[in-house]
């Protein structure tokens, strides 16, 4: 784990004292690790995040009554340098990409931490987003995008911009019009249009399309 060999400060963020038990038994396996510190409540986390500098915080997105997923886009722009990993119990369909979407570079469901925790965080202090393998290969959306200048979200107007955020942020069609005060019909034409300017052929590209912006800005 080459990028965190100098110092490599990691946060555990979770409210179940043994399963900050069982991350922290794993990561002090790892020579790269040298302060490893735990946060049971979001309150406990922010005092951690204002009082010392972490290279990665490793976050479960129920801390006690508060739903961290609102707080992902937040934390890393207060904290750019800091890499977010989410840890958590909920399927990485959809909440993986919503977490992404949001600023996490990486997401591990629970149940596979022991497997994939590690090369997880090699992956994320790289620069590169996790998801599982199993999850990737349900994003594809076709391997001719990969090998030809991508399309830019800078064709999209403005609204179309606005549609394609909520879009990708799991906002129902239904919803949209009525943030918007425009029309579901009106939603599905600038959806498909949206779809023509990214050559893309449905929501699920479009969702993946997201999930590559994120990766590479």
């Amino acid at each position: 784990m080459e990028k965190c060999q100098d110092r490599c400060s990691v946060l555990i963020a979770d409210d179940h004292d043994i399963v900050c038990t069982g991350v922290k038994f794993l990561l002090q396996e790892q020579p790269a690790f040298d302060v490893i510190d735990q946060a049971l409540n979001h309150d406990a986390l922010m005092q951690c995040l204002n009082q010392k500098k972490y290279q990665l915080l490793i976050l479960d997105l129920n801390l006690g009554n508060h739903h961290t997923m609102h707080d992902i886009r937040y934390l890393s722009e207060q904290f750019p340098l800091m890499k977010i990993l989410v840890l958590s119990m909920y399927p990485e369909d959809p909440y993986a990409i919503q977490c992404i979407h949001e600023g996490a570079s990486g997401y591990v469901m629970k149940t596979h931490v022991q497997h994939e925790l590690i090369p997880a965080i090699e992956a994320v202090m790289d620069n590169r987003i996790y998801i599982s393998s199993k999850y990737r290969e349900t994003l594809s959306y076709g391997m001719e995008l990969l090998k030809k200048e991508k399309p830019s979200l800078s064709t999209l107007s403005p609204r179309e911009f606005e549609i394609y955020s909520m879009i990708v942020s799991g906002i129902s069609f239904k919803e949209i019009a009525s943030t918007l005060n425009i029309s579901a019909k009106t939603v599905s034409a600038h959806h498909t249009h949206i779809l023509q300017k990214l050559s893309l052929s449905s929501t699920a590209q479009l969702i993946h399309f997201s999930l590559q912006q994120t990766k590479n800005p």
